[in-house]
């Protein structure tokens, strides 16, 4: 995908985030999201930081320097989602709104070659880093659990989140993903043969973790379950 329609396309999906946080007052805020040990502001504040660190490794790629995504690592990212969703649902979506249109000016002036810069990020791209906000923006609005979910998701984005999570298959299998509403098929690792079968989107919901809406159903052998999420090799 060229960037600049990656970056139309995350521009859609931070629109549909802040849309999605207008819906919550501040009780339901405090209300627990689909992510286990996260309320609604855990999530918000987290896609405040993302955007932030996203935007400050852009930034350090244009100077030619490499920086951590977080201040203080694992435990300072942790810490800021901790203290941050706390804060009224008010303020919060106002600095994802600041945050996310910071880092989209920082993505707009970029060349082509500037696109390619590498980043601490997963030792990538600049361009790599877009992906990923693509993925938190898509990911996380459905975590908010206001009324969002994966058969809502652009198929072009089912699509990029099974390849990105193809990692995840479970070792020793040849899982073999067929989408039984649309013309689609990935095959994944080595070994014996499973085949997981399902909607599209409900395919990319599994792989990411998330809850499908439709039955998911396999030859020979029950559901496998998943490797771990794809680490990021700079933690």
């Amino acid at each position: 995908m060229a960037p600049d329609e990656l970056v139309v396309r995350v521009a859609g999906s931070h629109a549909r985030v802040l849309e999605l946080a207008g819906r919550l007052d501040d009780r339901q805020r405090g209300e627990p999201s689909a992510l286990p040990g996260w309320t609604r502001g855990h999530v918000l504040q987290h896609l405040v930081d993302n955007a932030r660190a996203f935007e400050a490794q852009a930034l350090a790629a244009l100077r030619g320097e490499l920086v951590d995504m977080y201040d203080g690592g694992q435990e300072g990212r942790d810490r800021s989602i901790d203290e941050g969703a706390a804060r009224p649902v008010a303020e919060l979506r106002e600095e994802l709104k600041l945050a996310q249109r910071a880092l989209e000016e920082a993505w707009s002036g970029l060349t082509a070659a500037d696109w390619q810069r590498t980043v601490r990020f997963r030792h990538a791209t600049v361009l790599d880093t877009a992906l990923a906000r693509w993925r938190e923006a898509e990911i996380h609005a459905v975590d908010l659990a206001v009324g969002y979910r994966p058969r809502d998701w652009p198929r072009d984005f089912a699509v990029h989140a099974l390849d990105f999570l193809s990692a995840r298959a479970p070792a020793g299998t040849r899982l073999r993903l067929r989408a039984t509403d649309d013309e689609f098929t990935q095959v994944l690792g080595t070994g014996t043969t499973v085949e997981v079968s399902g909607a599209l989107r409900d395919l990319a919901a599994w792989m990411s973790g998330r809850d499908t809406e439709g039955h998911l159903d396999t030859t020979g052998t029950d559901v496998p379950e998943l490797g771990p999420w794809p680490p990021d090799p700079a933690d």
